[in-house]
């Protein structure tokens, strides 16, 4: 079984979600190209309610389990889009969409030190994400933030214009063809030739009911964050 060498814990906060981050060298891992050494990353979440003056946990749910390689971890592009790939996977958006890309934000600079130590040592990785999310009773009203953006000003849970999600393009896909994508990072499915994909203004595209279900709860893409017009306030 791998061992577990050069811990790392950095311990976060944003508000009502706290995380630690933890990354582990993995011991008998050695690839013959660095670049194929294994990323598993196991998100957990922790779920707190304050109900009648008190806390109350939900039942502990299993670790959600990714695996990619090193060579995904490499470059700033791949990294973002492997995690953003765990955190879509992982529900986040099903819980306070703010607190996501925050941690967006802590966790593809935490990467740096354990993915060079891993590719100087041709090891592979295992990362624990943590997720401590509380719930108190204004969490709604919280929720309805002005900018729509936990901080930022430019990330919410804000859905798209009816109207916008309508003019978007819709293309049929082929392989080596104006779709960069091969896969719908929504719901992970390779995209079939000849099947219809519909396109942010970004160039990013996905399957159609995927798409505007995602645009049901956020007006910017799941890629790079590209915003549409936003439904009007209620």
């Amino acid at each position: 079984m791998a061992m577990h060498t050069a811990t790392m814990e950095t311990p976060l906060s944003d508000g009502h979600a706290e995380w630690v981050l933890r990354a582990y060298q993995r011991d008998g891992t050695t690839a013959s190209q660095p670049s194929s050494a294994p990323v598993v990353i196991k998100f957990g979440y922790t779920v707190m309610h304050f109900l009648e003056d008190r806390l109350v946990e939900e039942r502990p749910r299993p670790y959600h389990t990714f695996v990619f390689t090193l060579g995904d971890f490499l470059h700033q592009e791949s990294r973002r889009r492997a995690i953003s790939t765990v955190l879509l996977g992982a529900g986040a958006y099903d819980y306070d969409i703010c607190f996501r890309w925050q941690l967006e934000r802590h966790l593809v600079p935490f990467c740096d030190d354990p993915v060079e130590m891993a590719f100087n040592l041709g090891n592979g990785i295992e990362m624990f994400v943590d997720v401590l999310l509380m719930y108190f009773p204004s969490d709604e009203e919280d929720s309805l933030d002005v900018d729509g953006a936990g901080g930022d000003g430019d990330f919410g849970g804000i859905p798209a214009s009816t109207d916008a999600v309508k003019e978007l393009a819709v293309v049929k896909y082929e392989r080596g063809g104006d779709v960069r994508e091969e896969s719908c990072i929504i719901c992970f499915e390779e995209l079939e030739e000849g099947v219809e994909v519909t396109r942010m203004p970004c160039k990013h595209a996905f399957h159609g009911g995927c798409l505007t279900r995602w645009l049901e709860s956020s007006h910017v893409c799941p890629l790079c964050r590209h915003a549409i017009p936003a439904s009007a306030d209620p």
